[in-house]
């Protein structure tokens, strides 16, 4: 994911059969030393307090009015960790004492935090699908996770929902239809829900593969 990586041999062999046994020779990691993270205040009204998941300072308390998955926290906060470590980046994580959604949200920061983002959160993106494909197949069942960089997605959301809104008036003037950029799908989802009391307006998702975009059409009387 353009987030630097280590030499690797892959080993092919036919379904049914054993695998050719021979000696692969590891190249030697040297992993950072983890650095105790400091506990930011948060700088928005949504409630952000986090906590570190470096294994030294995890402390399960749950203020919110959802119960939180135990194994799902502390697995998933072992993977990001080990997933940072075999970046040589400088990220710290935390979980968020809320949940959002019915997800456990964990954010990243730090100085390099913003190379995870990637173009229009496509990394990031593809960062929270392994994590969680990794934490559902190990516990054998749905592991609900959100990760954020430094509420980044807060803000992406917050950008969509303006940019659908003032499209949708402009369409109800005007009263032709616009097609906004190509987007991921839960970034068409965010504008499909910014206008779904709109009534005088209507979304479609049109297009395939990252060239998919939503139109907002006029409605006819």
């Amino acid at each position: 994911m353009g987030l630097g990586g280590h030499p690797a041999e892959i080993e092919v062999y036919a379904v049914g059969s054993l695998p050719i046994t021979k000696t692969i020779k590891k190249p030697t990691i040297k992993k950072p030393t983890i650095k105790k993270p400091t506990i930011k205040k948060p700088t928005t009204k949504r409630s952000t307090t986090k906590r570190s998941t470096t294994k030294k300072e995890v402390k399960i308390i749950d203020d919110s009015d959802q119960e939180k998955d135990v194994e799902v926290e502390t697995l998933v906060g072992e993977v990001l960790n080990n997933f940072i470590q075999s970046t040589d980046t400088s990220i710290d994580v935390y979980v968020r004492d809320d949940v959002e959604e019915g997800s456990i949200v964990f954010e990243l920061e730090g100085d390099d935090a913003g190379l995870v983002i990637g173009r229009r959160g496509e990394t990031l993106a593809s960062i929270e699908y392994l994590v969680r494909l990794i934490a559902s197949r190990s516990l054998g069942r749905r592991a609900n996770v959100i990760i954020d960089v430094e509420d980044y997605k807060f803000r992406r959301r917050s950008k969509l929902k303006s940019i659908a809104e003032k499209s949708a008036s402009k369409v109800e003037k005007t009263g032709s239809r616009i097609s906004l950029e190509p987007m991921s799908p839960s970034d068409r989802r965010t504008v499909h829900m910014a206008l779904v009391d709109y009534k005088k307006v209507k979304t479609q998702s049109r297009g395939e593969g990252v060239n998919r975009k939503v139109v907002i059409i006029p409605v006819e009387d």
